[in-house]
């Protein structure tokens, strides 16, 4: 008689907060590898790899993700509640140049992302819609951090965070344009580039 598959093994004593961490941790490994593989193989990989590579079964990402659109938009939400999370971490130092940081992952992230995001935009799925309160919550990190920088003296004063915002955005099409996006290397450096715009000029 074969074992199970991992995630189908039933919880100790049949405890439901058991299987609901199980669930939790599978849900997880099947967005990490999903993340992943968009990134270096492309979006054409079949659910059922994304399966076998995270160590679930098949059922378990067709439960969580009934649609490759489902689960390229959880993938998003992911991203986003991730750099929402670095955010927070930076907004609690003193180091006026954590808005650097922060843009740096933001630009990094969303060229990896890049095809993700194209896909959801083709199937005209809108993360302000969808996800709004991460969105919300990463433009507001960005602002207090932005607020810090200008009080040190560390950003341009001219620049807003719409303007922030918009670069960020523009990153991803100069790291898409320069076929950088599978190279932390190169991209990291298209966006110093444009960091390098909003630091104060040389006196």
């Amino acid at each position: 008689m074969t074992s199970p598959p991992p995630d189908h093994v039933p919880a100790a004593h049949g405890s439901h907060r058991e299987l609901r961490a199980d669930a939790r941790r599978n849900r997880e490994r099947v967005l990490r590898t999903a993340q992943q593989l968009f990134a270096t193989e492309g979006l054409g990989v079949p659910l059922d790899e994304i399966a076998r590579r995270a160590g679930v079964g098949p059922g378990t990402v067709h439960r969580h993700f009934p649609t490759k659109e489902a689960l390229y938009l959880a993938v998003t939400i992911d991203q986003l509640k991730q750099l929402v999370a670095g955010a927070e971490a930076l907004a609690g130092n003193d180091d006026p140049g954590a808005l650097f940081e922060l843009l740096a992952r933001m630009m990094t992230n969303g060229a990896e992302n890049a095809a993700v995001k194209s896909a959801l935009m083709a199937a005209e799925f809108d993360l302000r819609t969808a996800a709004p309160d991460v969105a919300a919550d990463l433009t507001r990190h960005v602002s207090d951090l932005l607020d810090r920088a200008h009080s040190a003296g560390a950003v341009r004063q001219d620049v807003s965070v719409d303007e922030v915002m918009a670069l960020v955005a523009g990153a991803f099409a100069a790291i898409r344009h320069a076929g950088a996006e599978t190279s932390r290397e190169r991209s990291a450096h298209i966006a110093r580039l444009i960091l390098d715009g909003l630091r104060p000029p040389p006196q």
